[in-house]
């Protein structure tokens, strides 16, 4: 026995035990429907029954099957010949119609009583707090021991013997009669698809039952059919028998077919309803391809012999899909690597394709520049016709020498828009206005060499030596797709 003087700390710790202690047990008398001392009384009223011997305190109070309240006490009336039950209900339900009728009735198998509600008029006059109920609004309340009473003691007799033998019959079967149970619902859910089912088809169920009779009748008039089927179904059994360890297959897998054709039958349903209209639009063309069905079926040999000789395929697919499949986990790392390379080249080939049609052109005009042939005149040591280059040159000051500065006649373009040749009768536009600038075009005297100076005048210029128009100076502006005048490429972030 410790006989030291407790701490303060040990004491601290006894008194918050013994707290914690009393809040959990309160806690719990509260949780099970306990009444607290010091919580207000609520809405109170009297019902006295005619028979309360399965009624407990802190019973349910029911209305429609939602609990509103409990029984809190009871109490017999010797005068009345009756037992009063006070019940408290939940202010959100109170106060209750003077017209409402109560019953006790039976919450479970074990015999668990509540107290059964049924409210009346909701505008008449009300049972004010710690009122009664009139008598006649309690219900008498029938218990299966007063049903049993009412059987002649050799009907009792007998009732005992069979619940007797019934105890017999489901000894042991606990297990048994709990997985039936659990089986139930779905058992009576099929049963009622099977006849809601039959009463849909109602016609053709009265139909088939009506000539149930015709079947046996055509049935009794050929015995010796009917013999044969009996004797070839002996037989069919027998090899059922035979390979009842594939039938057991089929079964295991069965399960899983159905759960597998219950998803996809609403899947073909849906494709079979979009696909109909397509197949209307076949029909004409199936129609001329009997002929080439015909023919098909004549090289069904040929297909065979194909198709055999596949298996040397597939024995080859097993070891090189393995490799495929290692080759495809293999491609993403690939497919990362050459992201910075398609970072730069998508912009290039973008470019590219907004130019399409020049690019087109481009190749186009090579080869019909270089496909011409001369059959007339042939090289000295040539063979047949000769491959000659077709060319062209525009007369113009550029074309004819070369110069230290731009002319106020060029109209030349290094980033000619997509399309821009459809606007050749309008006149081309150019990539800025700076060479739009200047006086009206003269011969220039800086040629480079300075012999060419007078061809070029006489040639590209008027004899007179006169000054030329210059040519209309349409500007491009930005370039398409670009806020420059010049195309800037760059990288795809």
């Amino acid at each position: 026995m410790i006989k030291t003087v407790p701490t303060a700390g040990r004491i601290a710790v006894m008194a918050l035990f013994a707290l914690s202690s009393f809040g959990a047990c309160l806690y719990l008398w509260m949780a099970f429907g306990g009444s607290s001392p010091m919580k207000p009384k609520g809405y109170r009223v009297q019902v006295a029954f005619p028979e309360a011997t399965a009624l407990a305190n802190q019973s349910d109070v029911r209305i429609s099957g939602v609990s509103v309240g409990k029984v809190i006490r009871l109490e017999p009336n010797a005068r009345r010949d009756r037992t009063t039950a006070t019940i408290e209900l939940r202010p959100k339900y109170a106060p209750i119609p003077r017209d409402t009728k109560a019953i006790l009735r039976v919450k479970s198998l074990l015999g668990e009583t509540f107290v059964e509600l049924t409210p009346g008029n909701r505008r008449g006059p009300s049972v004010p707090d710690n009122g009664s109920l009139h008598d006649a609004a309690v219900s008498p309340t029938v218990e299966i021991d007063e049903i049993f009473s009412t059987f002649d003691a050799k009907t009792r007799a007998a009732f005992r013997t069979w619940m007797q033998s019934q105890a017999a019959a489901v000894q042991g079967r606990g297990t048994d009669i709990n997985a039936f149970f659990g089986q139930l619902p779905g058992f009576t859910q099929k049963f009622d698809d099977l006849f809601t089912t039959l009463d849909a088809q109602q016609a053709a169920t009265s139909k088939a039952i009506s000539t149930t009779g015709e079947v046996f009748d055509a049935i009794s008039q050929r015995e010796g059919e009917l013999r044969g089927l009996v004797t070839d179904s002996e037989r069919l059994f027998a090899t059922t028998a035979a390979r009842n360890r594939q039938l057991a297959q089929i079964f295991e897998k069965l399960p899983r077919f159905e759960r597998e054709s219950s998803a996809t039958l609403p899947k073909l349903t849906a494709f079979g309803q979009k696909a109909q209209p397509v197949v209307e639009q076949l029909q004409p063309a199936a129609t001329q391809m009997k002929p080439a069905f015909a023919a098909l079926d004549q090289l069904a040999p040929q297909f065979d012999g194909f198709f055999g000789q596949l298996k040397d395929v597939v024995k080859a697919s097993e070891a090189g899909l393995p490799a495929f499949d290692r080759i495809l986990g293999n491609l993403p790392p690939l497919f990362d690597a050459f992201q910075p390379f398609l970072r730069n080249a998508n912009p290039m080939v973008d470019y590219i394709g907004k130019n399409k049609r020049e690019v087109t052109s481009f190749f186009a005009n090579t080869a019909a520049a270089s496909e011409a042939r001369d059959f007339n005149e042939v090289l000295p040591g040539a063979k047949g016709a000769v491959h000659y280059l077709r060319t062209s040159q525009s007369l113009t000051p550029e074309s004819l020498t070369f110069y230290p500065r731009p002319l106020g006649s060029s109209r030349l373009n290094a980033y000619p828009k997509p399309g821009s040749l459809d606007e050749l009768a309008s006149g081309l536009s150019i990539l800025g206005n700076g060479d739009c600038a200047g006086p009206e075009l003269t011969p220039p005297a800086d040629a480079d060499p300075q012999e060419l100076a007078p061809l070029v005048a006489q040639f590209a210029f008027r004899s007179d030596g006169a000054p030329v128009a210059r040519p209309a100076c349409k500007p491009q502006g930005a370039y398409p797709g670009f806020s420059t005048a010049v195309p800037q490429l760059r990288a795809e972030r």
